[in-house]
């Protein structure tokens, strides 16, 4: 053979042998004829086994399915929640102030107990009201107060903003004039009564609508009926037209005296209005001088 093709032959073997070794070959068997068989074909280095980490709890991720295997989602996925044990449900309570139906039976008439007792009645069974669309605004109910055996019986429209405050009839601007009005007739507030038509504020002072009024004036009935006072004073247009059972305006009724239920009632001016006009403040003056000089007449021995 000639030499450089020795060379040649030498140079191929030594670049195979490489190539085999480069492959992880650390040997060539021989054949059963002692022939050097033809070397196996290289074998890929074996993986290492996988190392599993400790992972905690609240990082553990579920493997990845083949993204080959994995239809098109049509939505968005949707993470499987845990399951949570849910308590039973529990029926939901009725609102505390749902209007009522009214109900002249709620009351009993006549009352059965007269004075302070009628008048603690009348409270009771007036409870904390829902008989109007009034009480969803309130903070306060206003029954009244006073003396339960007096003789003069004062009655306003509506709790003002001081009256839902404090649950008191006639405490603030227009109840100071109406005390120093009640003080010139020679009297106190705890010598006389004071209540109103409807027991609730309305909303921004309004004039109550005829529905209110018809839910409180049972019990408006009641708590004369349980004082039976001998001359009711009306206070403005509202009262007057409701215990008189007219619509003519209070200029019109103003200073003469009708009556509710065989009780003599004088209409006047309210003192709000009296705030507003000052000039009327003499036509009340002079209804007020009739009212005392008939509670003198009522009381002088027949």
């Amino acid at each position: 053979m000639p030499r450089e093709e020795l060379r040649s032959l030498v140079l191929a073997m030594r670049a195979h042998l490489e190539w085999l070794q480069a492959g992880g070959v650390t040997g060539l068997p021989r054949g059963a004829e002692g022939v050097a068989a033809p070397p196996a074909p290289p074998t890929r280095p074996a993986q290492r086994p996988a190392v599993t980490e400790a992972r905690p709890p609240w990082r553990e991720a579920a493997p990845l399915a083949d993204s080959r295997e994995r239809p098109a989602p049509s939505r968005p996925m949707e993470l499987p929640l845990p399951a949570v044990a849910l308590a039973p449900a529990l029926p939901m309570p009725a609102p505390s102030r749902a209007p009522q139906v009214v109900r002249y039976a709620d009351l009993p008439d006549p009352l059965p107990v007269l004075g302070q007792e009628g008048l603690d009645l009348t409270r009771g069974i007036l409870g904390e009201c829902t008989r109007c669309k009034l009480c969803h605004g309130r903070n306060s109910l206003v029954f009244g107060n006073g003396a339960a055996d007096t003789k003069l019986v004062f009655v306003g429209e509506g709790p003002g903003a001081e009256e839902d405050r404090t649950g008191l009839p006639f405490v603030g601007a227009a109840g100071d004039l109406l005390t120093r009005m009640i003080a010139a007739m020679g009297l106190s507030r705890d010598q006389v009564y004071i209540c109103n038509v409807v027991k609730c504020r309305p909303p921004g002072n309004r004039t109550p609508e005829p529905d209110e009024i018809a839910a409180c004036r049972p019990f408006l009935r009641a708590q004369i009926q349980a004082i039976h006072p001998q001359i009711i004073v009306a206070l403005g247009r509202t009262p007057a037209q409701v215990l008189l059972n007219t619509t003519a305006p209070i200029s019109r009724i103003r200073g003469k005296f009708s009556s509710w239920e065989g009780v003599p009632v004088m209409p006047t001016f309210h003192p709000a209005y009296l705030l507003r006009t000052p000039s009327a403040k003499r036509q009340v003056w002079e209804d007020l001088q009739l009212v005392m000089t008939a509670l003198k007449k009522a009381a002088l021995p027949s």
